[in-house]
């Protein structure tokens, strides 16, 4: 239940993000997006099995860099900023895996 409050509200604060830039002035929206993903990757992505996530974090990041959805006409740019901020969310969470595969490995 808690992994699907988390992703809504990430998604939740991408749109309005990616609709209202200047209510970030300070930046703790998106900080507040990368925790989200720190928390999300802590409690749902196995480390020793991550192989999927990271992937996917990958293809995201690749098409939110790429501009891929900005050709679509009247919404692509939108798709877009929403495509960034998804890909801050699950570029954060690579954090948390790492870290956390890297405690297992210590503790073992």
């Amino acid at each position: 239940m808690a992994n699907r409050i988390i992703i809504g509200l990430a998604a939740l604060l991408a749109i309005v993000l990616t609709f209202a830039p200047d209510i970030d002035s300070s930046g703790m929206v998106g900080a507040a997006l990368a925790v989200l993903g720190v928390v999300y990757a802590a409690l749902a992505v196995d480390p020793e099995d991550a192989g999927g996530y990271l992937i996917l974090t990958l293809a995201v990041g690749a098409a939110a860099g790429a501009d891929a959805l900005s050709g679509i006409p009247a919404i692509g740019g939108y798709l877009d900023g929403i495509l960034d901020h998804v890909s801050t969310v699950l570029t954060a969470g690579v954090a948390a895996v790492v870290g956390v595969w890297i405690v297992n490995r210590v503790k073992a």
